[in-house]
């Protein structure tokens, strides 16, 4: 398995976003961190580097230059690319790597399950800037008041009638949910039909009674936006659902997640990782009771299972990633990068605060918006309760209840 160690096009790509995370994200981190504020000129600008809001539709061309080979059944590079890239950013700071990359997650299902003609409204909806002069951004609106991890009980509908369907219904923690340029949503279309009557549909801002709500306010992720979104009647065309002569209904958006998964668990890494070189230069130019830190086996030993850790989660999300390009069942390992990432982004974070002592428990402390920005990582794209339901079942064909 190429784990990109010797592939010039993935080393090419981390040390681009790395140089661009410390030279342009980590100087302006705590700023948006406090304010939180979307990174708006820095989005315009990472643009250049290939960062566009369109950039899982466009594949790996805009970034590296390399075109795919658009034989589907020949092994790709996308999900490589992006999990080698999300861990570079979030390095730099998770909340704005979010706010870079999240139209992805609306990109995603209208890259797998989209038609020609609904890629290309999605893209036109997405050209150009909104009436604030901002980037446009894309929502994807799952995610709702009693329904988080668990997407099979939505209680948004859609409704036909006539060549439209109409929307009612809210949806909760929406990334980009209030300055969204277009929405991928979710709906129930036929209760009867369970899981397989889910159904995805492209709606553009501005469709009546399509209303962005509140923006939350968050202990982490804070240069993210997130808010709420409601449907009030929107009526949408038939020919923007998604997924039109497939059979597979919520099973194709569960697939989708097998993508967006390990990207995820890459961004645990990220945070993980910086908290850990962080601590580590503390470590070798700091003393503790006369001695230098480095040589208190205690120390050097929390740090070793650091290392051993953010390595492991990484190899996984790595792998998991390079399963999804080879076009090989990933379920269990997609899980398993996400649940991993997560709780390894949790530990290094809990352990540099504990290490460091006060200094680190004062706002502004970059440990401390580390340790904050990694919770939630446990939380959104399923949280570790369930990736660990989704691991168990992969292994014995039951659901743990």
């Amino acid at each position: 398995m190429d784990l990109f160690h010797d592939s010039p096009l993935f080393t090419g790509v981390r040390q681009m976003l790395g140089a661009f995370a410390k030279q342009s994200i980590r100087p302006i981190a705590m700023k948006h961190d406090r304010d939180e504020a979307m990174p708006w000129d820095l989005m315009k600008s990472a643009m250049a580097f290939g960062m566009t809001q369109t950039s899982v539709l466009d594949g790996r061309k805009k970034l590296t230059g390399v075109e795919e080979d658009p034989d589907p059944k020949k092994p790709k590079s996308q999900a490589r690319l992006a999990v080698a890239a999300s861990e570079e950013l979030a390095w730099g700071c998770a909340g704005i790597s979010l706010a870079l990359g999240g139209s992805g997650l609306a990109c995603s299902p209208v890259h797998a399950m989209g038609t020609d003609d609904q890629k290309q409204e999605f893209r036109k909806l997405l050209s150009g800037v909104d009436d604030k002069g901002h980037v446009k951004v894309a929502a994807m609106a799952l995610s709702e008041p009693g329904t988080g991890s668990d997407i099979s009980g939505l209680k948004t509908t859609a409704v036909a009638d006539g060549d439209h369907w109409v929307i009612r219904g809210s949806k909760q923690w929406i990334t980009n949910g209030q300055s969204a340029s277009v929405f991928v949503v979710w709906a129930q279309t036929e209760p009867s039909a369970g899981r397989a009557g889910v159904r995805g549909f492209i709606v553009a801002r501005g469709t009546p009674g399509l209303v962005p709500g509140k923006k939350e306010t968050k202990l982490g992720i804070r240069a993210s936006e997130t808010a709420q979104v409601h449907f009030e009647d929107v009526r949408v065309h038939k020919d923007m659902m998604l997924g039109v002569g497939r059979s597979g209904g919520l099973a194709d958006t569960k697939k989708m997640l097998d993508s967006t998964r390990p990207v995820v668990g890459s961004q645990s890494v990220g945070i993980a990782r910086a908290a850990f070189e962080f601590l580590l230069d503390r470590v070798k130019s700091t003393s503790l009771h006369g001695t230098p830190m480095a040589s208190h086996q205690h120390i050097m030993f929390e740090l070793a299972d650091m290392q051993m850790e953010i390595t492991a989660a990484r190899m996984l999300a790595h792998r998991a990633a390079w399963m999804a390009d080879h076009h090989l069942e990933n379920v269990m390992e997609a899980s398993m990068a996400k649940a991993h990432g997560a709780r390894t982004a949790q530990y290094v974070t809990t352990r540099a605060m504990v290490l460091l002592g006060e200094e680190a428990l004062e706002p502004g402390h970059p440990v401390e918006k580390w340790y904050r920005d990694a919770k939630i990582y446990d939380i959104f794209e399923g949280t570790g309760q369930i990736q660990r339901r989704i691991i168990a079942k992969q292994l014995t064909g039951h659901n743990p209840t």
